[in-house]
């Protein structure tokens, strides 16, 4: 028993080492891979410079081992991931070893330098500039595919974890998991390597920068230098001119032209893209004619000693910064016309039959091919003409004041935070239709908007006024007219806002089927009482002011007619938003739609054997004594009506029209004639019955019959029997 026990001791030492480090001494295994067994390839400052080869060289031997055996089994799959990894582990070592990118050589500023020595130091900058743009872009993919190639080893651990410790896919997973972690820190080393690189180059960027500022100050100007600026300026001008006569031509010969067939539009297309390419190449000349003029310019301030006055040279080097500005925004398109010609070029060759359409079209293709060469080129050209520029900038600063020259660096700074709010404002936020849309878009339409909206509620008011000021003028008539000009406006204001912006309705058709199928389905109610409004305001069966009963049982006075919903306010002043459709579908009561005249009736009682006479005078009296009954008018005085015989009284109506503004107010006129008739009832001794009943008492206090129930007593009073 104790040499089982110290078997296994010794087992558990050998195969499962303590925390104390010991994992790192053995080399990883596929099939049975720790979470911490990268750590073997990882060594320390501390450590002797020679143990990785050295562990690099037994996990390889022990890859070997395990290829021959997969080999022999047959497992050629395994046998290829196996060299990959040796290959990559080779590749690891190799990577560790090499050391990085040394800092590049200063160069050191000479005592004078000509133009043709500046001219030689801008290309070394405009070239070292493009590398390391290049080189920035690489960097940029090498970072995602690292952090895409971290997620993927992510993932391949979770599923390697989640295997069983026999299963037999286990030694594959491992594997697998082993080349996805050599190569991410393969990935990681490389993008090391190159950010050194990158470095290294920016800093002679920063070299070359400060070497062409001290030239500047340094040049030395000849007759011969001058005079060759200026034949360099003549023949760059006479080439543009030439390229221009000929773009013109082109473009005259195919404005002339109809092109009907395939094989006309194809022909089209290729003097388009031709067109393209002279306008480049005209474009590149007229930059270096530029650049030559400023170059002539340089050498003839350096020659008078820099003494003539700063500020024409100031306004030429504004002009010539604007129009290099104007280029760089022409080539971001002439790059997206050119690749889109290419593009559908080499699509259309594969597809086209017609052999003299595909000749055409890789004719197209190449001439897209050239003009992306051109372009290049003008992107050089560029370069070093922003480059003259700044040094044209620096050598003007030297002239001018140091109040001067802070009001110039003011105002550049304000032009290029304008240009940038600008840039800003016509980034693509989104598309609409292809119709991309940018914030200064938007901003657009919301003045427009807003002007719609400004103008709707200025005619509006402007009706009020009129309506105010002429008493013949139906006040409903105007609200319905403001409300219809109200939502013209404003869809008139939207059309011009969209077309703003350069979306075209005739693309809304998709869109305008899928607004019906969500009008049937989720918007019908909303559309039901936009048209319910519309019909209220044309059909003008209900205005503000009007007041209205609804079968609801809401009643109140109408305050606004609006797109969805009319709002009534109740005589207790609550507004109730009320939709449209209710005014449609339902029964509405209203009150003061023809005039505001109403009469009203008061129902009340009298005990039987009054004088009709007399009460038909109380009743008279008291409809006077309530101010708000109408006078003077003999077809619509106040009547009493017998109305029936009650159970218990004489029921009477007064019948009483009422003053306009007495109509809006039911429940309070009703209480006052109320008021009213009591006080002149009891005035003339005029009695209100109370209701008379029989009840038939079975038993009271234990008695079992009528005939044994007290004569007197409680049981008896005002004609009135109680049990």
């Amino acid at each position: 028993m104790k040499f089982l026990l110290r078997l296994g001791l010794l087992f558990t030492l050998l195969y499962f080492p303590s925390a104390s480090g010991a994992a790192t001494d053995l080399p990883p295994d596929p099939a049975r891979l720790e979470a911490s067994w990268w750590d073997y390839f990882i060594i320390g400052e501390q450590d002797d410079p020679e143990v990785l080869p050295q562990r690099i060289e037994t996990t390889s031997q022990r890859l070997s081992a395990l290829r021959a055996q997969f080999a022999l089994d047959g497992q050629n799959n395994l046998v290829a991931l196996t060299d990959t990894i040796l290959s990559n582990l080779a590749r690891y070592q190799k990577f560790i070893a090499e050391p990085l990118p040394p800092p590049p050589l200063v160069r050191v500023a000479q005592d004078a330098y000509t133009l043709s020595e500046i001219r030689t130091l801008i290309e070394d900058l405009r070239k070292a500039g493009v590398k390391y743009a290049e080189e920035g872009h690489e960097i940029d993919q090498l970072e995602q595919a690292v952090a895409a190639g971290q997620r993927d080893l992510n993932q391949q651990k979770v599923d390697y974890r989640s295997l069983d410790d026999n299963a037999p896919q286990r030694m594959r997973s491992g594997l697998e998991l082993m080349q996805a972690k050599l190569q991410l820190e393969l990935g990681k080393l490389e993008l090391a390597w190159r950010k050194a690189g990158n470095k290294s180059l920016g800093q002679q960027i920063e070299n070359l920068q400060a070497l062409v500022e001290a030239a500047a100050q340094r040049l030395t100007a000849t007759e011969e230098g001058i005079a060759a600026a200026v034949n360099a300026r003549i023949e760059a001008q006479q080439k543009a001119e030439s390229l221009r006569l000929k773009l013109l031509r082109a473009q005259l010969a195919q404005s002339g032209t109809l092109a009907l067939s395939l094989t006309e539009q194809a022909r089209d297309r290729l003097a388009s893209q031709r067109m393209v390419e002279l306008d480049v190449q005209a474009t590149r000349e007229e930059i270096v004619a530029a650049q030559n003029t400023l170059v002539e310019k340089i050498l003839r301030r350096i020659s008078a000693d820099n003494a003539p006055e700063p500020g024409p040279d100031r306004d030429y080097l504004r002009t010539y910064s604007d129009d290099l500005d104007k280029v760089k925004a022409k080539l971001a398109e002439w790059r997206r016309a050119t690749a889109r010609s290419r593009e559908t070029a080499l699509a259309g060759i594969a597809d086209q039959s017609d052999e003299e359409i595909a000749a055409l079209l890789e004719l197209r293709a190449k001439l897209a091919d050239s003009t992306e060469r051109d372009l290049r080129a003008v992107d050089e050209q560029l370069i070093g003409a922003v480059q003259f520029g700044d040094l044209f900038d620096s050598l003007l600063a030297q002239r001018e004041s140091g109040v001067t020259r802070g009001m110039q660096a003011a105002e550049d700074l304000a032009d290029l935070s304008w240009e940038q709010v600008l840039q800003l404002l016509r980034t693509t936020l989104f598309e609409i239709g292809g119709t991309p849309v940018t914030t200064l878009d938007i901003i657009r339409m919301l003045i427009i908007l807003t002007l719609a909206w400004w103008v709707s509620k200025l005619l509006s008011g402007a009706l009020l006024r009129i309506a105010a000021k002429r008493q013949t003028v139906n006040d409903g008539s105007i609200y319905t007219l403001s409300r219809i000009l109200h939502y013209i406006i404003l869809s008139v204001g939207i059309m011009v806002a969209l077309s703003s912006i350069g979306i075209d309705f005739t693309k809304f058709a998709l869109f305008a089927s899928a607004l019906g199928v969500g009008i049937g389905f989720g918007l019908q109610t909303l559309v039901s009482n936009f048209v319910a409004g519309l019909i209220i305001l044309f059909e003008k069966s209900l205005k503000i002011a009007d007041f209205v009963e609804l079968e609801s049982g809401v009643t109140g006075e109408v305050r606004e007619i609006n797109m969805r919903s009319t709002l009534i306010t109740t005589n207790d002043n609550i507004d109730i938003v009320v939709p449209n459709s209710e005014f449609v579908n339902g029964r509405v009561t209203n009150w003061t739609m023809r005039e505001a005249y109403r009469r009203v009736h008061i129902p009340f009682g009298v005990a039987y054997g009054t004088d009709k006479e007399l009460v038909k005078k109380a009743a008279l009296e008291a409809a006077d004594n309530v101010a708000v009954t109408l006078t003077n008018n003999k077809s619509r005085e106040p009547q009493l009506w017998f109305v029936e015989f009650g159970d218990s009284s004489l029921n009477f109506s007064l019948v009483v029209w009422l003053k306009p503004e007495a109509v809006k107010s039911p429940g309070a006129v009703h209480a006052r004639y109320l008021w009213a008739i009591d006080d002149k009832l009891r005035q003339y001794g005029i009695e209100v019955p109370f209701p008379q009943r029989d009840l038939h008492v079975r038993s009271v206090l234990g008695k079992h019959s009528a005939d044994e129930l007290p004569l007197t007593g409680p049981a008896f009073r005002s004609g009135e029997q109680t049990e």
